[in-house]
């Protein structure tokens, strides 16, 4: 078990035949929390940015058939040479059907097999996914993969069938997910909170510059309408011009 964040841990299963001939995979650390791309984190194929929660890359989601075909190519590079499916392997069947939590809105599996080249001969790869759906997040469920010559197949997909079946988690750490789960939701309440006191600050900030500077400028304003008033004055005694008011009417009028 891997974990990545309060919320991010990740299960892999490594197993291979004592003659190094077959290697069966359930799970994969490498596959990350996905978020769909928003208004302000729309670039795919980077991070966001969840602190210590976990690692999640930004894309849209994928369906089980449009995953497994990346995962494959992930899965096998460097191994599968020359790759070309193989429409005739039967369909591999998951004994958990899909997910039954609410939040979930779409779901779907897909497998892909190949047949391709390897450095010990030809070999048939297998690659299994489901993918889900809860809104702004999704997430691979499961996948299940093997590597394995072409009289070892039915073998192969015996013992991943078993294992997938025989896979479970202790309710001990069934527990300690969901403590964990509970202070990543308190850690990023406060990381949020954090950022806007931050950002309250900084526009606090911004608004006190905003505020001094219009300060600043109605003060020059005020000096220059004196100054402005003086020159008018001086104006007027040099044009002997005396400003008045006419007592009835409060009419002003230079005389």
């Amino acid at each position: 078990m891997f974990r990545m964040g309060y919320s991010d841990a990740r299960p892999e299963i490594d197993m291979r035949s004592p003659d190094g001939k077959v290697e069966i995979q359930l799970g994969h650390e490498r596959v990350p929390v996905y978020m769909v791309p928003v208004r302000l984190h729309n670039r795919e194929g980077g991070p966001y940015d969840l602190g210590a929660q976990g690692q999640t890359v930004i894309t849209r989601y994928r369906t089980g058939p449009e995953f497994v075909a990346l995962y494959a190519q992930t899965r096998f590079h460097g191994e599968c040479r020359n790759p070309h499916p193989d429409a005739s392997a039967p369909e591999f069947i998951a004994s958990n059907s899909g997910p039954n939590d609410a939040r979930v809105k779409e779901s779907s599996t897909g497998q892909i097999t190949y047949r391709c080249d390897s450095d010990g001969g030809p070999r048939v790869a297998f690659a299994y996914v489901r993918t889900a759906s809860c809104g702004p997040i999704w997430t691979v469920l499961a996948t299940a993969s093997y590597f394995a010559p072409p009289n070892e197949v039915s073998t192969a997909r015996d013992i991943l069938r078993h294992s997938e079946q025989s896979f479970h988690l202790s309710p001990e750490w069934l527990q300690y997910k969901s403590r964990m789960d509970a202070e990543g939701v308190e850690y990023q309440r406060e990381r949020q909170q954090g950022r806007l006191q931050q950002l309250e600050q900084q526009q606090q900030q911004f608004m006190a510059r905003m505020q001094a500077m219009k300060n600043q400028a109605n003060a020059f304003e005020q000096h220059m309408a004196q100054e402005r008033g003086q020159f008018e004055k001086m104006d007027d005694v040099i044009n002997g011009v005396t400003p008045t008011t006419d007592p009835v009417t409060r009419e002003t009028r230079n005389v």
